[in-house]
């Protein structure tokens, strides 16, 4: 389920007009996403296999504070905790009292850290990026990774409301966003307090 969480993120779109060239579109999406200072979202997950079958519905909220912020609450079905604090990832499941924890410089080949956190940490001509108006599609270079394509629709002043993750087996996870807000983000809710009655699972390594 972790891996799925960490991969799970953006959304399905037509193409109904020409993309635009790949190096305009790098560095519209780039400045869009400078745009995104903190922000605060409902979302609903649906994952979706290659028969267009809806294989899970689920429903959380979203914290961002760029760079590298970030609090992924999933609450249904399972709930559960990403919690980046800058330097840790936590992945936490209060019914199991459980919490594993990881270099986020581990994940610098994740998709979704590359949009919210520091540049310099990603390599973002690993991707072809195409755009169509408010949507963008990144597609890797590589053909090492199950991923065949991200999709993300973000407006001009960098409301992000949607995005995909399709796998290569034609699998896909769509997240819609709503209710969002650009209010001051309490610091707090990037820090994951560990108490003694909880297991770790030491993963930073």
């Amino acid at each position: 389920m972790f891996k799925r969480v960490i991969y799970a993120l953006f959304f399905n779109v037509v193409v109904v007009i020409a993309v635009v060239a790949n190096d305009i579109s790098v560095c519209v999406l780039q400045n869009r996403l400078k745009k995104i200072n903190n922000f605060y979202a409902h979302f609903i997950q649906k994952v979706i296999d290659a028969d267009s079958n809806m294989l899970l519905e689920a429903y959380g909220e979203l914290w961002v504070k760029c760079p590298n912020l970030f609090n992924w609450h999933m609450i249904s079905p399972e709930e559960n905790f990403l919690i980046s604090d800058g330097k840790t990832l936590w992945f936490y499941i209060p019914s199991l009292k459980q919490v594993t924890t990881y270099w986020l410089k581990n994940f610098s080949n994740n998709i979704f850290f590359m949009l919210f956190s520091n540049e310099n940490m990603y390599k973002w001509d690993d991707y072809n990026v195409f755009q169509q108006e408010d949507f963008f599609s990144l597609i890797p270079i590589h053909n090492d990774i199950s991923l065949k394509e991200y999709r993300i629709e973000i407006t001009d002043c960098g409301t992000i409301k949607g995005f995909s993750f399709i796998e290569k087996q034609g699998q896909r996870v769509d997240y819609n966003l709503s209710e969002q807000n650009n209010n001051i983000i309490d610091i707090k809710k990037f820090y994951f307090v560990l108490s003694e009655d909880i297991q770790l699972d030491e993963q930073r390594k």
